[in-house]
């Protein structure tokens, strides 16, 4: 098994190359634009920056807009590489594929209905009452006609879900706050998480708040419950954080985080590993820039 830390020493390796045979400015290092503005020598399809271009200039002018990620210029940056990877059929509205790239996960994601919408980093503040700061933001949302929703996170080298920032800012000491929700900072500003939480039975009789390790985790399976859907996990395999197999042994924190759930509930929730989705595209589908995208990320 790969360690996580040699498997971004390696991609840090691969993207200096990639990004010195295209001719791009970068910084010293290598692995990184040398300034935010040229986001767009990240995205291997233009038709996927014009995508992004247009949807952040509409969303401007609406209350939800569209969040390019602090370090989108960075070549190991996730949001860029779900871009890369199902950009072309969010923008071609190839429905058809994103639902059997989905079915490919495991449990099995079986959807009744046809995909009829998909939109990268969706918000709605109205779910957790979030009207103050960065509301939950989902990477990739899908919509069917039988009124399916499955909401997509991607995770690619990083090694957590996210802790609470009033944990880890020492302003609150982690108990459990199930007994009195009042003791919930977030709760106490107007936050709806800890009534979701209770109303799922989610809050169990552990010691410790469970948004001390799997704030963010909770957040999109909050967003998930409220709204009747599916939560998918896309991952990249090599890195073992959030799934891998020890002596036939499955762990990892989506793993972990699972076997804390309700049955129910946790039968809400898919993994799918992006190496899943390259093989399946390969076998499949002819596209122009599958080669680039494993000579970049792979």
């Amino acid at each position: 098994m790969l360690r996580r830390q040699d498997l971004i020493r390696k991609l840090r390796r691969q993207t200096a190359v990639y990004f010195k045979n295209k001719g791009y400015a970068v910084s010293s290092n290598g692995y990184i634009l040398v300034n935010r503005d040229n986001w767009q020598d990240n995205i291997i399809l233009p038709e996927v920056v014009t995508y992004i271009v247009e949807e952040i200039r509409h969303r401007e002018q609406t209350e939800n807009p569209f969040p390019l990620h602090k370090w989108i210029h960075h070549g190991l940056s996730s949001q860029a590489c779900l871009f890369n990877l199902l950009g072309e059929f969010v923008v071609k509205q190839d429905y058809p594929t994103i639902k059997e790239i989905i079915s490919l996960s495991e449990p099995e994601l079986k959807l009744a209905g046809n995909i009829s919408i998909a939109q990268f980093e969706y918000e709605d503040r109205d779910v957790f009452a979030e009207y103050q700061g960065q509301p939950t933001s989902i990477d990739l949302v899908l919509g069917t006609d039988r009124d399916e929703k499955v909401f997509i996170e991607f995770k690619f080298t990083e090694a957590e879900f996210g802790t609470c920032s009033v944990y880890e800012d020492g302003d609150c000491d982690g108990s459990n706050p199930k007994d009195n929700l009042n003791t919930c900072y977030l709760h106490q500003i107007g936050r709806t998480y800890m009534d979701l939480m209770n109303n799922y039975d989610l809050l169990s009789n552990i010691e410790h708040c469970p948004f001390t390790e799997f704030y963010q985790a909770y957040r999109l399976l909050g967003f998930t419950l409220k709204n009747s859907g599916y939560l998918l996990l896309i991952h990249d395999e090599r890195n073992p954080s959030f799934l891998a197999e020890t002596g036939g042994i499955k762990r990892g924190k989506y793993q972990r985080f699972r076997r804390l759930l309700p049955k129910e509930v946790a039968d809400k929730i898919h993994i799918l590993g992006m190496q899943r989705i390259l093989e399946y595209l390969e076998e499949y589908k002819s596209l122009s820039w599958l080669a680039e995208f494993r000579e970049k990320y792979h």
